[in-house]
């Protein structure tokens, strides 16, 4: 239970930042919410996982950096291509880095105060 824990506590929390922002950016219908939820199911965990990973083998300041420095870039990335594919209607770029940003500040304000 304590691996699923992992995973399973920035995967929540970036689902809530991530909706809270999504719905202050205007996405408000089930669809694109959805989608939102989606989006982070789909890439939270591939992050967590791969963080971890360049953690242990590098240390932990220097996977830290590599993670915001590379794997945060490629999940901007991955999230705009499928939000592009579903939402036609959206500067989809901004939408993915804006969302990200608020998941990275949320869970490094977690972090503090936790």
């Amino acid at each position: 239970m304590n691996g699923l824990m992992v995973y399973l506590k920035p995967l929540l929390l970036t689902i809530l930042f991530e909706m809270i922002a999504a719905y202050i950016m205007g996405l408000r219908t089930k669809k694109e919410l959805l989608l939102t939820i989606l989006v982070n199911i789909i890439t939270n965990p591939l992050l967590v996982y791969f963080s971890l990973i360049l953690m242990y083998h590098l240390g932990i300041k220097t996977g830290t950096i590599l993670t915001y420095a590379i794997l945060e870039p490629l999940v901007i990335y991955v999230e705009y291509l499928i939000y592009i594919s579903c939402l036609s209607d959206r500067n989809c770029l901004f939408l993915s880095i804006v969302l990200n940003l608020v998941s990275i500040i949320g869970g490094l304000l977690c972090q503090r105060i936790i």
